[in-house]
């Protein structure tokens, strides 16, 4: 296995690195919001069948496409260290919904506040 690089904490996302995190944010605001659209898309479905002979097929499909979702969150690999973006083991397609930045070289998801542009 070959030394983890240490990147300094200063050190901005070059443009590359700037698309691949925010390919994971879109990956991280995706599955919240499936998440969270569960609840109105239950009501509708109810709303529009008059019927709740469909919900417990829509509820293990909304589940298992979100846990699809998130497991492609955490398995995203950190586009400057080339490691799991999301390394925790404990619960980790919870934590990677929410996590913002790297556990090995600390490349974080918040944009900066300074523009160089």
């Amino acid at each position: 296995m070959p030394p983890r690089r240490v990147y300094p904490s200063w050190l901005p996302p070059n443009p590359r690195e700037r698309d691949e995190l925010l390919k994971i944010r879109r990956l991280q605001a995706t599955a919240l919001g499936w998440m969270v659209g569960f609840l109105p898309a239950g009501w509708i479905l109810i709303l529009i069948t008059r019927s709740a002979d469909f919900v417990v097929p829509l509820t293990v499909l909304w589940l298992v496409v979100g846990l699809l979702i998130a497991q492609r969150v955490t398995a995203s690999r950190c586009p400057r260290c080339g490691e799991r973006f999301c390394e925790k083991t404990e619960m980790p397609y919870w934590y990677g919904l929410f996590n913002h930045r790297c556990e090995s070289c600390g490349l974080t998801l918040v944009r900066d506040n300074i523009s160089n542009e």
